[in-house]
């Protein structure tokens, strides 16, 4: 599974499918039509990055020869690089040169144990959903952490074997797709400043006349609940706990019996 997170694919102020899908498809058309040269490839990316999307924070570079890897659109990588070039290396061609790009890991790579980043990719079966939360580390180990609660023992892999518990915690993770029109909390638990750079964010319960806090205080935050966000704190709140009791409601049947 990718996401092209790296590429820059979620630095945009827009993070809905359509508006990605869409801008991934624009890429994906025009550079089937170039030809596999160098000159052509800088040319066409210079044209392609100027039609873009703004970037949300102007230090998290934008490749865009980025795009869709297949007919069906489904899966996200990039369109310079030697496997879908027949061989040919276009990288360079890019925001990034070749060296870069092989040894780039992203950072969730380092953060996330291996089991985290299995889950996430098992529950979240398309790039779409599984790039907003494999970037948000925070935020996967705040759900796993909550079900955990619920359900009396750790989240595992092996859990996902259970179709009824797989589908309940991608439902927990999709609330990454269902935030308000101009949420600030698309990129998890940080905002862009005034310079452009991430600012961590913090839920002011005060401000919206509540005492103490919230228990999923962390989701919350992840989610974008907060005054700035178009989202309502209450009404996220109550989904998080439906959807975290969700999660626990199905997961005995992912133990073995006895």
């Amino acid at each position: 599974m990718s996401c092209g997170a790296c590429c820059g694919l979620y630095n945009a102020e827009d993070l809905s499918r359509p508006s990605l899908h869409a801008e991934l498809a624009r890429r994906t058309r025009v550079l089937r039509e170039v030809e596999r040269t160098p000159a052509a490839f800088h040319a066409a990316a210079a044209a392609l990055a100027v039609g873009g999307p703004a970037p949300l924070f102007p230090s998290v570079r934008v490749c865009p020869l980025l795009g869709f890897l297949d007919e069906a659109e489904s899966r996200v990588g990039c369109l310079a690089h030697p496997a879908a070039n027949g061989g040919v290396d276009l990288r360079d061609c890019g925001v990034y040169d070749v060296a870069t790009c092989d040894a780039f890991l992203c950072p969730s790579h380092a953060w996330l144990s291996e089991e985290e980043a299995a889950i996430a990719a098992a529950a979240c079966d398309d790039y779409h959903l599984y790039g907003l939360v494999i970037t948000d580390v925070e935020f996967v180990r705040a759900a796993l952490a909550g079900v955990a609660v619920r359900a009396g023992a750790r989240v595992e892999l092996r859990h996902l074997e259970h179709p009824p518990f797989r589908a309940a915690l991608r439902e927990l993770f999709a609330l990454k797709e269902e935030l308000a029109p101009g949420s600030d909390g698309l990129f998890g638990a940080f905002r862009p400043g005034a310079d452009g750079e991430p600012v961590a964010r913090r839920i002011d319960y005060e401000a919206l006349g509540r005492t103490g806090g919230s228990p999923h205080d962390r989701i919350l935050t992840c989610v974008g609940a907060d005054p700035r966000s178009g989202n309502d704190l209450e009404a996220l709140e109550a989904e998080v706990r439906r959807r975290l009791d969700a999660c626990a409601e199905v997961f005995g049947g992912t133990r073995p019996p006895g």
